[in-house]
């Protein structure tokens, strides 16, 4: 019986979004709860551009295209993608196809781009904090609408502060505006070792065989098996939202790119409509708020006063 060959990763190279491929096995998959809307199929490829969940990142979405003889078309939208513990990809779908059938694959463009810059920026993020601050980054997810990093603080240091925020984040949209090349190369195990123990690699995952290492140029080098952009010109803006005590260190919230202009547009339409209630300049909304909550606080110290006396000559 002949040796089972996974997917060839599109993803590990250039940026790639359309590619041919032909399925090489297919299987039937339900979601929890069962029923036609649960039901899924998996549908693995010779080759794929599709990215499956891991390593803090999601997976990518799109369409499998598949075109009959003659000259019908069926479409599959690909709703997940995981690779399993062998290594194969598996792209879910609704619609069934069949072993042998040439398929053309469409990644969401857009959905990716976004992946990448968040990822690319969560490398330069927890790059500068430690070289920076020494906080070390124990953890990273990639959400919907933005991504956190769990850090740890070195030795001596007791929290992280607005000023240390700020520091941080001036210090990488410098780097992203010189535009250092970010490259991806494999090295044998051992050469990935020998660069851990010259401090050039943090960590490096429990696996075997080769590892591929992601290069950003007078940054860092890292392990990583996710997608990047080529340079970090590309990863656009990067706004450091907040940061907060949790459980195994200090959480800080980061957004990228378009998340990052998005979130600066929503922010300055919510300060303009407040700033509009109140009838006072956005500049104003801070003082002018707090003379309302000064006003209020007086206003009920009054009323406490006024029912303590009503009380007292009701009796």
């Amino acid at each position: 019986m002949a040796e089972h060959v996974v997917a060839e990763r599109l993803y590990y190279g250039a940026s790639v979004l359309e590619f041919e491929a032909t399925v090489t096995d297919v299987r039937l998959h339900s979601r929890e709860g069962g029923g036609p809307e649960g039901q899924l199929w998996q549908v693995a490829l010779d080759r794929t551009a599709f990215y499956p969940e891991g390593g803090g990142q999601p997976w990518d979405t799109g369409v499998l295209k598949a075109t009959a003889k003659s000259g019908a078309v069926l479409e599959c939208a690909v709703e997940r993608v995981e690779e399993d513990e062998a290594g194969e990809v598996w792209h879910a779908v609704r619609k069934p196809l069949v072993a042998g059938t040439t398929v053309e694959g469409m990644v969401d463009a857009a959905r990716r781009v976004d992946h990448e810059q968040q990822h690319s920026g969560q490398h330069l993020v927890s790059a500068i904090f430690l070289r920076e601050l020494g906080a070390r980054t124990v953890s990273f997810h990639l959400g919907v609408e933005s991504s956190t990093i769990d850090l740890v603080l070195r030795e001596g240091m007791e929290r992280l502060s607005e000023e240390d925020l700020l520091r941080v984040e001036e210090v990488v949209n410098r780097v992203v505006l010189e535009g250092r090349p970010m490259t991806a190369h494999w090295v044998p195990r051992e050469m990935a070792v020998q660069m851990m123990e010259r401090g050039e690699l943090r960590k490096i995952p429990e696996r075997e065989g080769p590892l591929r290492i992601v290069q950003m140029q007078g940054i860092e080098f890292n392990a990583c098996g996710g997608t990047h952009v080529t340079d970090t010109s590309k990863i656009g803006a990067v706004l450091l939202r907040k940061v907060e005590k949790v459980k195994q260190g200090w959480r800080v919230e980061f957004l990228c790119g378009g998340r990052a202009v998005r979130a600066a547009r929503k922010d300055y339409e919510l300060l303009k409509q407040t700033a509009g209630m109140l009838t006072a300049g956005m500049k104003d909304v801070p003082g002018r708020v707090e003379a309302l909550m000064e006003k209020s606080k007086a206003m009920a110290k009054e009323l406490k006063k006024a029912n303590a006396a009503a009380r007292m000559s009701g009796e």
